[in-house]
């Protein structure tokens, strides 16, 4: 996968704060560390599109999350998590994360993350589909990357 991520088709994120307990015995950030810095970038992708959203009506549950490990991630490394929604289906979505590093010269590629999450009513303890005005919403940030299957 590493040679088709490419940091361009990203237009959402942030910089991650890495902190020293953050790092393993061997000096680098722990693989499972990373699954919290991939969190924090969906969670900041979702304050942007979706801001004052009722969750408990319209909700995400992770179904699945996949993560490619490239190189590893240092205490002192200038780490940013991008996110972006890359494929829409009836009830779920695939939202794509990336955590980068970035120095004078460049921006290195340290893992890929896919997830899929399915659209939840915690009210009613079920599915819904994705909602139109997300589906909108995300059309203004992911919309020229952005596969639409809603079969």
């Amino acid at each position: 996968m590493k040679n088709n991520v490419t940091i361009k088709l990203f237009k959402h994120n942030i910089p991650i704060q890495i902190r020293y307990n953050d790092c393993d015995m061997l000096g680098h950030v722990n693989n499972a560390i990373q699954l919290s810095y991939i969190e924090s970038g969906r969670v900041s992708y979702f304050e942007k599109i979706i801001p004052n959203n009722n969750f408990q009506e319209t909700g995400v549950i992770i179904a699945k999350t996949e993560i490619e490990y490239f190189e590893p991630i240092f205490l002192n490394d200038n780490l940013f998590c991008a996110t972006r929604i890359s494929i829409i289906k009836n009830k779920s979505f695939v939202i794509e994360n990336i955590l980068f590093s970035k120095n004078k010269q460049k921006s290195i590629v340290k893992s890929y993350a896919k997830s899929i999450m399915v659209c939840f009513n915690y009210n009613r303890n079920t599915s819904i589909l994705v909602p139109d005005t997300w589906i909108n919403k995300i059309k203004k940030t992911d919309g020229k990357n952005l596969t639409i299957d809603r079969k």
